[in-house]
């Protein structure tokens, strides 16, 4: 964000708590759930060995998903983010998500943007982001930098 368009703690948190705090009701079940499959393949009845194998995701996972479609952190340039910053690999994800300040929310919208948008096209991509700890970390973060703090009384 350039400096002349920073805008301030207050109006950030202002901007994004509706967002943030329509996710953070995922918070419990990404923490129970953070590194392992959110998805499966359908193996019932009558699915035959030469079939095509159907993945099945978790239905938290999916309203978490089309939660964050309704939110101002959806940004379908998230590739330039991922440029600027050098990120390549999810560890990458988790490095930038760690050193994010209040200022850099987008930066956490726009690595919850990789994850959704792409996973429009690869569903598997949505699961990913719940195996390898990106959508917790930017939960987390996103918890940490939204907390308004009181300013202190003398």
């Amino acid at each position: 964000m350039q400096d002349s368009l920073r805008l301030s703690r207050d109006e950030i948190i202002i901007c994004y708590k509706d967002d943030v705090e329509r996710l953070m009701k995922y918070l419990s079940w990404l923490q129970n759930k953070s590194g392992t499959a959110a998805s499966d393949i359908y193996s019932g009845e009558g699915i035959e060995k030469t079939s095509m194998a159907v993945p099945v995701y978790d239905a938290t996972l999916l309203r978490f998903i089309k939660e964050i479609k309704t939110t101002d952190f959806l940004n379908r340039n998230y590739v330039y983010t991922f440029s600027r910053y050098r990120i390549k690999t999810p560890a990458d994800e988790l490095r930038v998500i760690s050193a994010c300040s209040l200022q850099e929310i987008t930066v956490l919208g726009d690595i919850l943007s990789k994850y959704v948008l792409r996973g429009d096209i690869k569903g598997a991509v949505w699961a990913e982001g719940v195996q390898n700890g990106v959508y917790l970390a930017l939960l987390l973060k996103l918890k940490e930098l939204m907390e308004i703090r009181k300013p202190l009384e003398y």
